[in-house]
């Protein structure tokens, strides 16, 4: 779908500054989740600009990311201009990362329709994909809506947000967003047909955008403009940034906001948030075993390998996750994966930086 020229510049700003503690030992610091294939043969960083052609131009996608993992970033992305990464001076949740993308391309490109993608979600079908967002940029041109993506429930997940919707069709609009739901609530969000996961990708012009922040969470932007109107100067954004409440952007503005629509996606998605969730795209042999890497089981059901230079072997065992790494090795319960993120908080603790 190649853009027109005598519309507003399709825009991406893809978040790539998170650090997928519950992929510890293979996600680290500088190596985390977005760095690794963890589905297929190029990384998620990769496949997530890869899925942009051709609706959008290199020079008009952008990621946001921490200083640490901007060079890498880079170097994963050397068809980007080097100016298009944009560097957070910290982590402060989805908000001000999103208030920072807006004041930094605003300069650049004063009028455009900005889709806001996460840099660690898995897609399958690119072209659906690609058809859903037409979609929500057509509607957020035409309407000046703040669209965002809904994914059809499969299973009652009490990990997710839900979006409670109405209306038929390839737009709805939003009745209320749900917290992550007791498994008793999910229940009812699957069977209602009402209620989609929340994906964390959102899609709306500059204008209304600010437009929005400006009315519901003025906060985000007067520390930034106020920057931005002083010169913009490098070191002037950290003071700048500290001052933005740490918070999401579904908490600061999607869940305040009266001009919220929904695109009920149409592509397979899975936010890949665990290793559990990363083991379901590998092929079990017969007795449910998978892996990936060399391993042998004996006498062993329902594991899962994430091998790496050596063999791994096992007997006996039952609904196990084994990740191999030259300085650590990860063996958890299927069912306790979640838990891998009190590992990186227990080696944190203990000063453990060479883990990390």
């Amino acid at each position: 779908m190649p853009q027109d020229p005598n519309r507003a510049r399709n825009i991406a700003v893809i978040m790539a500054g998170g650090r997928g503690t519950r992929f510890w030992p293979r996600s680290r610091t500088l190596r985390p989740k977005q760095f690794l294939a963890m589905v297929g043969d190029r990384t998620l960083l990769n496949q997530t600009v890869d899925r942009l052609d051709p609706l959008f131009r290199p020079e008009d996608t952008y990621i946001v990311t921490t200083a640490d993992l901007a060079e890498a970033t880079r170097c994963l992305l050397p068809e980007l201009p080097r100016e298009n990464v944009l560097v957070e001076p910290e982590g402060r949740n989805t908000a001000p990362c999103l208030a920072l993308a807006l004041v930094e391309i605003e300069r650049r490109t004063p009028e455009g329709v900005m889709a806001v993608l996460s840099a660690d979600h898995w897609i399958a079908d690119a072209a659906a994909f690609r058809s859903d967002l037409g979609t929500a940029m057509d509607h957020a041109r035409a309407t000046g809506a703040l669209v965002t993506f809904g994914i059809r429930p499969t299973h009652p997940e009490t990990g997710y947000g839900y979006i409670e919707t109405q209306g038929e069709g390839a737009i709805r609009s939003v009745t209320a967003f749900r917290e992550k739901p007791p498994l008793e609530t999910a229940l009812a969000y699957v069977a209602s047909g009402r209620h989609f996961w929340n994906a964390g990708m959102f899609v709306w012009t500059l204008q209304d955008f600010r437009a929005e922040l400006q009315r519901h969470a003025p906060d985000l932007l007067t520390p930034l403009d106020a920057w931005r109107q002083a010169g913009a100067d490098p070191a002037g954004l950290a003071a700048a940034y500290a001052c933005l409440p740490k918070t999401s952007i579904d908490y600061a503005l999607m869940e305040k906001s009266d001009r919220v629509a929904v695109v009920p996606a149409s592509f397979p998605w899975s936010d890949v948030g665990s290793w559990p969730a990363a083991a379901a795209f590998l092929e079990r042999d017969g007795e449910g075993n998978a892996v990936k890497g060399e391993a042998v089981l004996v006498d062993s059901r329902n594991c899962t390998v994430f091998g790496g230079a050596r063999l791994v072997a096992g007997v006996g065992l039952d609904d196990l996750i084994i990740v191999d790494e030259p300085d650590a090795l990860l063996v958890c319960h299927r069912d306790r994966a979640q838990g891998v993120k009190a590992v990186v908080d227990r080696l944190q603790a203990e000063g453990r930086s060479d883990l990390l």
